[in-house]
């Protein structure tokens, strides 16, 4: 945080340097440049006239009614109509965003999906109208009450003639609170009727140079200008429906992480429009109709830049973002608002943006590997394409100074599964569901540039294969972008690239040190693969949207995320401090050891081993701080078995604490437990640790385990396939346990479901800490295990654990596992030696 107030220092506090007199980033040159791509190719042409149809609403609109569109900010904005909440008509669950709202087709109103009832009851629009003051906005002292009925049941007699009738303030039945208004005014009349629109027009103007869309962007700008000021969202709106959520929630009209794009949003449009305002004079006449003061464009200008970009500036914690959002649109103002006379500085400044946004291979180190892990690729791709226009030698400069930046976007492809699933480590995606877009990028048409300039600045193949992908592997269209500089050359530089290195980027086993994630792929079989998240709480600058989750394993088989993560957070129960959000962060939601019931603290952990491309791989993870111990330590070793097949061979070492619980959850299965007589048992957990129906045995066989019999409930794949995990644990003196974990389809349903869980489990018997070796075993398989027998070699106090593995065919593997490293080999039934080998460890 320090840093970033640091950075927002330096962005925001340095005095304008000069007048804005034209468009920065959308200059006469650029708009001819777009007018010039739209003759020439069809593609563009299409990019035209989609813009224009965007457009078109907003420019049919008169200028006193599109005027009108802008609300003032004394009615309670609220994130949610009821964060938990359910429809006071059908009573059906209507959690977080599920109510839809259309603010052309249902003006005012906000419907359930369900029973199809549209809310509020009363003609909201003619109270609002009712209560305008002077300057045209919304005074709740001078609205006539008396319009607040249940047009269904206009007579004061009915039971139903408040029902479902709302002042702008909710919709009340006893202490439940719908705010349709609230919500509605964010997601209905900001963002579908006055943000889209001023971006849509400015958008038209810039690809036809057609002054009208200007005129009519202009008058939507100045009368948010009016406003803008009055906006705050920590003293006026709610999230969860708390104000001044998370100790404050700032921002505008929408809260700090909105308001931010807002800003964005406005500058660009602004800069868009510039050229075709500044000399509108039917725009200034009609704003002197409004208020008298606005004599000449001076005045407007004065009005827009003070009111919104000024005072953005001067209050840059009210947009407050993942980063580098807030950098983003503080940078983008002042770019905005004085280039080229800051030049220099922003390129400084931008220097320092990049430095924090690739500092953790190539990410800014945010957890949330496929959501809030691809907010900084995202802006950044935003970023340079911005600035490398207007300063064609930045890009080389940031790369230069910033060599991280070249692994950037390549991260999220070396993170990506058979491009389908993501590791859901931290606040990221829903429980089994694939992910089949790549995370790292949003392809429009700044980002085929972005990509076109990247590969001419370092030769890298990725970026031509990236448009290649995002272009549904074609050439036809490329590079999607109406201001492109030479667009026969751009799709001329991607064919022979694809051609010469493949249509996809080669990946293999990756090991992220710095983001602390490690996967293990099969060396045919690229939907096979074994990951490990090595770290909870991240060591970097940025420490958000983390769980407790260091040495959590994933495994990926079949087509199927076989040990998936439970997801984001359940927030749609309450907010995020509910039961439900917090179990999924908790370290015993994870496939991971629990040491004393605890969460993890965090702390520093690496990878101490690591050995990839053959049959057998293997990765080795330390991180004691996590439980205040000696040793908190996984080994991952992945053996393949057939062209598709492979098992796992699991070490976990643990040293600290009195009790060790070593967790394992699979994906919708039925399990068939062996080598184990279960009993129900109470749990051995606080209330926050979301598990029920606990069976154990204290006295298991030495080798017992599960067989998960899979459920594809997504219908992933063949449905005719017999697909199973098989567990088998070998652990010394280990309780056997199994029980059910909950979860949710996703982060906004209420659909629940328990998760078979299995836990091997080690109490101490005396007062000194205790120390673990979890040891186990994991076979992915479909119909019939490969694996006949396993068994543990090695004897009671050994320093090595040894297991041998018999395959079908006859085949045999040994292998070992101790302080110095890893060993494996295999043989076959005539005892020859089929591979072996060995790998070292700290």
């Amino acid at each position: 945080m320090r840093h970033a107030l640091v950075c927002w220092l330096l962005l925001a506090a340095a005095p304008l340097a000069a007048e804005k007199r034209e468009s920065v980033f959308h200059s006469r040159a650029v708009r001819e440049r777009a007018v010039a791509n739209s003759k020439e190719y069809g593609w563009a042409a299409e990019i035209r006239d989609q813009a224009v149809a965007g457009a078109a609403r907003w420019a049919r609109m008169p200028d006193e009614e599109l005027w009108k569109e802008v609300f003032g900010p004394r009615i309670t904005r609220s994130h949610m109509v009821w964060s938990s909440g359910y429809c006071p008509a059908c009573r059906r669950p209507m959690p977080m965003y599920d109510w839809q709202i259309d603010g052309w087709a249902r003006p005012w109103k906000v419907k359930c999906p369900h029973c199809n009832e549209q809310f509020p009851k009363n003609d909201f629009e003619a109270f609002h109208r009712s209560g305008l003051d002077e300057r045209g906005v919304f005074d709740p002292k001078r609205a006539d009450r008396a319009l607040l009925f249940n047009k269904e049941h206009p007579d004061p007699a009915d039971a139903l003639h408040r029902f479902g009738v709302d002042d702008g303030e909710g919709y009340v039945e006893g202490d439940k609170r719908w705010r349709f208004i609230g919500a509605y005014l964010l997601y209905g009349q900001w963002t579908q009727r006055i943000e889209t629109g001023f971006r849509n027009l400015a958008l038209a103007y810039a690809v036809t140079g057609d002054r009208k869309y200007a005129h009519k962007a202009g008058i939507l700008l100045d009368r948010i200008a009016d406003v803008w000021p009055g906006f705050d969202y920590a003293s006026q709106g709610l999230v969860y429906e708390r104000a001044r959520y998370g100790g404050g929630v700032a921002g505008y009209v929408y809260y700090a992480i909105s308001s931010a794009y807002t800003a964005m949003y406005l500058a660009t449009a602004y800069d868009q429009v510039f050229d075709g305002i500044k000399e509108d004079g039917a725009l200034v006449e009609f704003l002197r109709g409004k208020d008298g003061r606005k004599r000449s464009f001076a005045d407007v200008q004065k009005n827009i830049e003070e009111n919104i970009f000024r005072h953005v500036l001067d209050h840059p914690y009210m947009i407050r973002t993942n980063y580098p959002g807030a950098e983003r649109a503080l940078a983008l103002i002042r770019t905005v608002l004085e280039w080229p006379a800051n030049r220099g500085q922003l390129r400084g400044e931008l220097d320092e943006v990049v430095r924090k946004a690739v500092a953790v291979d190539g990410l800014s180190g945010e957890k949330g590997l496929a959501s809030y892990a691809s907010i900084a690729p995202r802006e950044m791709g935003e970023i340079l394409e911005e600035y490398a226009g207007l300063d064609p030698e930045l890009l080389p400069y940031l790369l230069e100074r910033n060599p991280k930046l070249r692994e950037t976007y390549r991260f999220h492809f070396d993170t990506w599964v058979n491009r389908e699933y993501y590791p859901n480590s931290g606040d990221s995606g829903s429980f089994g569901k694939k992910t089949p877009q790549y995370a790292g990028m949003v392809f429009n048409g700044a980002a085929y540039s972005l990509l076109g300039r990247l590969h001419k600045a370092t030769g890298d193949a990725l970026y031509m294969q990236m448009a290649w992908m995002g272009n549904g592997q074609k050439l036809d269209g490329l590079p999607h972008d109406i201001f492109a500089e030479d667009p026969s050359g751009y799709a001329a530089g991607v064919k022979p690239a694809v051609e010469r290195h493949g249509a996809w980027p080669e990946v293999g086993s990756v090991n992220k040190r710095e983001w602390r994630i490690g996967i293990l792929r099969h060396r045919s079989a690229p939907e096979a693969a074994v990951w490990l998240d090595y770290d909870s709480v991240p060591e970097g600058a940025l420490k958000s949207h983390y769980h407790r989750d260091a040495m959590n394993l994933g495994l990926f088989a079949k087509g199927l995320d076989l040990l998936p993560e439970f997801g984001y957070p359940a927030v749609q129960f309450g907010d995020w401090h509910t039961p439900q959000a917090l179990w999924h962060k908790k370290t015993a939601a994870h496939n991971t050891v629990v040491v004393d019931g605890q969460d993890q603290s965090g702390g520093a952990a690496e990878c101490t081993l690591w050995s990839a491309g053959g049959p057998v791989q293997a990765m080795r993870a330390s991180s004691p701080a996590q439980i205040k111990g000696s040793v908190y330590e996984r080994t991952v070793v992945m053996i393949e078995t057939g062209p598709a097949d492979y098992y796992v061979f699991d070490v976990f070492r643990v040293s600290g604490g009195k009790e060790h619980a070593k967790h394992t959850h699979t994906t919708w299965a039925t399990p068939a437990v062996f080598g184990a007589q279960l009993a129900p048992s109470s749990s051995p957990y606080d209330a926050g640790t979301l598990m029920r129906a606990f069976q154990g045995d204290r006295s298991p066989a030495a080798v017992w385990g599960v067989d998960w019999k899979v459920e594809d409930r997504l219908g992933y794949v063949n449905p005719a396939l017999d697909i199973h995990l098989r567990y088998t644990d070998l652990t010394r003196n280990a309780e056997a346990w199994t029980a059910e974990s909950w979860t949710v389809a996703s982060m906004t349903s209420t659909t629940e479901y328990s998760i078979p869980t299995v836990i091997a489990r080690r109490r101490a018997a005396g007062e000194g800490p205790l120390s673990s070796t979890f040891v186990s075993v994991m076979e992915p398989y479909e119909g019939r295990p490969r694996l006949r027998r396993i068994a543990r070699l090695d004897g009671e106090g050994e320093a090595e654990t040894r297991v041998e593995v018999e395959l079908e065919g006859g085949l045999k593997d040994r292998l070992w596992c101790g302080e110095a490293g890893v060993r494996w080999e295999r043989r076959d039934g005539a005892g020859r030696v089929v591979f072996s080998g060995a790998a070292s460890g700290r």
